[in-house]
C-alpha cells in the first residue's frame, strides 16, 4: 500500500541554504499538486522562543536545560504537527530535526553530553525518511551569511573552528564518511545530478543524500527537486487532494 505523506529533514552548517532550499522545495512540490508543509526547529512555540532567546544569549540558563529544551520543543513539535500532517497525506519538509542536536552536541559545543542519553531524550522524535545533508566548507558558508541578513539562524555558532567541528560530527552521525558505492545511477539519482551530489548514504534505514552546496542556488535547488521526486516515487508517494481537511486544522 503507497504512503501517504512523509518527512524530509534539511540538514547543514550555518550558511549552507538550507533554509531557502527546503522553502523553495516545499514551493516546488506545491506546484506538483503534492500537499507540502514547511517547517523548522527550533519552532515558534514558547518553547522554541525561549530556545531562540537563549541563542541570542538574551537568557541564561544551565547548559544542561539546554538539550532538554530542544527535546521538549521537538517532542511538541513532532506530536502536534509533524505527525499529523503526514497522516494527512502531507509531504513535511524540516529545517532542521534531531540530526542537528546531535551533531552540534558531538561538535563540543560547550558540555558534551552522550550520545545515549540524547537519543533517550528525544524518543519522541521519529525517523525522517529523507535526509537532505548541504555541505560545504566552513570559511564559504560564513562567507556567505555576510551578504545576506540572517532571520532564523543560530548566532551561537558563528567562527570557523566550531563550523569545522560540526560539519565533521553531521558527516559521521550521517556515515557520509562511508557512503554506500554503486547507487548513483539508480533510483534516486540520475546522470544529470552526479556532479552535484557528495555522497549517498543510510542511517538506521534512513536515506541520506549529501548535496555540494557550494554551487549556485539553481543548480542546488534543481538538483534537490530531482532527487525529491524519484524518492517519493520510489516510495509510492502520490499526489494527494485536500479532501482530507484543510491544513489550519493542524494547529
Amino acid at each position: 500500500m503507497p504512503k501517504k505523506g512523509c518527512l524530509i529533514v534539511f540538514e547543514g552548517i550555518e550558511g549552507s541554504g538550507k533554509t531557502t532550499a527546503s522553502r523553495n522545495l516545499q514551493k516546488y512540490l506545491t506546484t506538483k499538486e503534492h500537499k507540502a508543509l514547511w517547517t523548522r526547529e527550533p519552532t515558534s512555540s514558547k518553547i522554541g522562543s525561549l530556545i531562540e532567546d537563549i541563542l541570542r544569549g538574551e537568557i541564561t540558563v544551565a547548559e544542561e536545560a539546554i538539550p532538554l529544551l530542544f527535546a521538549a520543543d521537538r517532542a511538541d513539535h513532532t506530536k502536534r504537527v509533524i505527525v499529523p500532517a503526514i497522516k494527512k497525506g502531507y509531504i513535511v519538509i524540516s529545517d532542521r530535526y534531531v540530526h542537528s542536536s546531535l551533531a552540534y552536541q558531538k561538535s563540543g559545543m560547550g558540555k558534551v553530553f552522550g550520545r545515549d542519553w540524547l537519543e533517550k531524550i528525544n524518543k519522541y522524535s521519529i525517523n525522517p525518511d529523507l535526509v537532505i545533508f548541504l555541505d560545504i566548507l566552513p570559511q564559504e558558508g560564513l562567507n556567505r551569511i555576510g551578504k545576506w541578513q540572517r532571520i532564523h539562524d543560530d548566532k551561537f555558532f558563528e567562527d570557523m573552528e566550531t563550523q569545522k567541528r560540526i560539519r565533521d560530527a553531521y558527516h559521521e552521525i550521517l556515515n557520509l564518511n562511508k557512503p554506500l558505492t554503486g547507487l548513483f545511477d539508480k533510483t534516486l539519482l540520475p546522470s544529470s545530478s552526479l556532479s552535484k551530489v557528495k555522497a549517498l548514504s543510510s542511517v538506521n534505514s534512513v536515506t541520506v543524500v549529501a548535496v555540494d552546496a557550494s554551487l549556485d542556488q539553481e543548480a542546488i535547488q534543481n538538483t534537490i527537486n530531482e532527487i525529491v521526486q524519484r524518492f517519493l516515487r520510489s516510495q509510492g508517494i502520490k499526489k494527494q487532494s485536500e479532501d482530507e481537511g484543510p491544513l489550519s486544522t493542524l494547529f
